[in-house]
């Protein structure tokens, strides 16, 4: 039930006292919390949702002839939570999905995770169409008008061709694409492929996704404006992605950026043609900014006017969730910062920000809607600097949240940032600890492990205990795939580096020789198998 609007006032000004002594309370928690239950009634209400596993499910569609619409997601994902509050109970969006066998795949489930990795996908929430045969046709994105949920899924029963087979076709000689080809591609999900999550290890293949959509972009008839936009806005932000470390170390942008770039004044200079594509301007990053203005004034200024214009009015659209108007004015925060000289949001804005950030969270207490708009809120004060404020609406929601462990490591990293190593890893310690699902639980643990690597390194005994207890949770799991995996290789490359020196063998023998004995329950023919038998080698 929610809180009274009182008492949550009540508790954040608690909060905000305790940041005046210096660091914000630790409420009592377990020492330890017993296993996620995985219990039905978490799916979202309303959708009749295959029961069995995944592998029946697509034999269910294939006799169906129908496609499967796959929701990954987990308990305590504040977006999976906004789409219960908001999509999953559109009458519109409910009515399509009965055309489709809808099966929720949560990430803490057994083999959840080899799954996802099959599938190429990390992040929660993502939804995935897919044919019977297991090839995908549509990853669908949060954060759009929520009226286009049905019309995106209308597409995808109207497909036949993969996404990525029709974008491979549009980038070859001579490609041609059909309206409805552009639109499966303008409202395809790119940015929650895992190629682009972790662009960091392929910058490549990501420059080459940005050059595939632009064409495609071109190659879609001139009357569909909207469609061309949204391609041409999607391969600009693979190819600022592709480019971010250069850009940050202050390299110039690549020829094919600038023209990009160079495209995208005609979109923000239409008005009507902006807002159709509002969902996926706003998350255009900071570099977007930088490498448009060029230290020119007046494209600096012009720039500003038009974005602030543009984030006002998705920040008023009521076609929008909650959360998502927040993050149109997170964008414009980001774009004030990165377009002052200084570096610096003007106080003026930061002011008026802060009262909207208040305003929409005294007015939402649904638990669903809620979880998502605090993280819209807390991005912004981010972008802000307002760590005292962020510090006051978390220390508010870990005492009625849910899933309150989500919350503690975002605490540990404000308490790091202020100086207060003892007091962050002692959040990270109960984010651990509290954490729920096997999934989960690894990967809180790494964090916590890393936490006391990067504030504690001098601390062997500590480092070795919680690595030994983390690697634990390997055994409950039983699935080092997809998300497990990956926490895994950034446990191990923190630990590297912890002992570049060779200082910390007996700590770095101690994680091995646990992780040794996990390794020998994988089947040899596992996938995972060879990444588990490496895990700190010659370390």
């Amino acid at each position: 039930m929610p809180r009274p609007l009182l008492a949550c006032l009540l508790a954040a000004g608690a909060a905000a006292n305790l940041l005046a002594a210096g660091a914000a309370e630790l409420p009592p928690g377990p020492a330890a919390a017993a296993p996620a239950q995985r219990d039905p009634s978490l799916r979202p209400p309303g959708v009749a949702w295959f029961d069995g596993e995944l592998a029946d499910a697509f034999e269910a569609a294939r006799a169906a002839g129908k496609p499967v619409f796959l929701y990954w997601g987990a308990v305590w994902c504040p977006p999976c939570q906004e789409l219960k509050a908001t999509v999953f109970r559109r009458r519109d969006f409910l009515d399509r999905l009965r055309l489709f066998v809808p099966i929720y795949l949560d990430g803490d489930a057994a083999g959840a995770q080899a799954w996802a990795e099959r599938f190429g996908v990390s992040g929660y929430p993502t939804v995935l169409v897919l044919r019977s045969d297991q090839r995908e046709l549509e990853r669908v994105s949060g954060g759009m008008d929520l009226s286009r949920y049905a019309e995106v899924l209308d597409l995808a029963l109207g497909q036949e061709r993969p996404a990525r087979e029709l974008l491979a076709s549009a980038a070859s000689v001579g490609g041609r694409l059909s309206p409805a080809d552009c639109r499966q591609l303008a409202y395809n999900a790119w940015a929650l492929d895992d190629a682009w999550l972790y662009r960091d290890s392929d910058p490549q293949s990501l420059a080459a996704l940005a050059g595939a959509l632009d064409r495609a972009s071109q190659l879609c008839p001139s009357a569909l404006r909207v469609e061309r936009a949204r391609l041409l806005i999607t391969a600009l932000a693979a190819e600022l992605a592709a480019e971010a470390k250069g850009l940050e170390q202050g390299k110039a942008p690549s020829a094919g950026l600038r023209a990009l770039l160079g495209r995208m004044p005609a979109i923000l200079d239409d008005r009507g043609l902006a807002l159709a594509a509002g969902d996926v301007l706003q998350y255009l990053p900071a570099q977007y900014f930088t490498a448009s203005a060029r230290g020119d004034p007046a494209q600096r200024d012009w720039l500003r006017a038009r974005w602030f214009a543009l984030m006002d009015a998705l920040a008023a659209d009521q076609r929008y969730s909650a959360a998502d108007q927040l993050d149109a004015l997170g964008s414009k925060l980001i774009a004030a910062k990165a377009l002052d000289p200084g570096g610096a949001v003007p106080r003026p804005l930061a002011r008026e920000a802060t009262r909207r950030i208040d305003q929409a969270l005294a007015r939402e207490h649904e638990p669903y809607a809620r979880a998502s708009l605090v993280n819209s809120a807390l991005n912004a004060l981010e972008t802000l600097g307002d760590m005292d404020r962020a510090t006051a609406i978390l220390s508010a929601e870990i005492r009625t949240a849910a899933y309150p462990y989500y919350y503690m490591s975002d605490l540990a990293a404000l308490e790091e940032k202020r100086g207060h190593p003892d007091v962050a890893i002692q959040w990270l310690a109960r984010s651990f600890h509290e954490a729920q699902g096997p999934a989960t639980r690894f990967q809180w643990g790494v964090g916590y492990v890393c936490g006391l690597v990067r504030m504690q390194p001098q601390d062997d005994v500590a480092i070795r205990d919680a690595t030994v207890a983390v690697l634990a949770e390997l055994d409950a799991a039983g699935d080092l795939h997809g998300r497990t995996r990956r926490s895994l290789g950034r446990l191990e490359a923190s630990l590297r580096q912890w002992n570049r020196d060779a200082a910390h063998a007996a700590a770095i023998g101690a994680a091995r020789e646990r992780m040794q004995s996990i390794c020998g329950k994988i089947p040899a023919d596992d996938s995972a198998r060879p990444a588990c038998e490496d895990f700190l080698r010659n370390a």
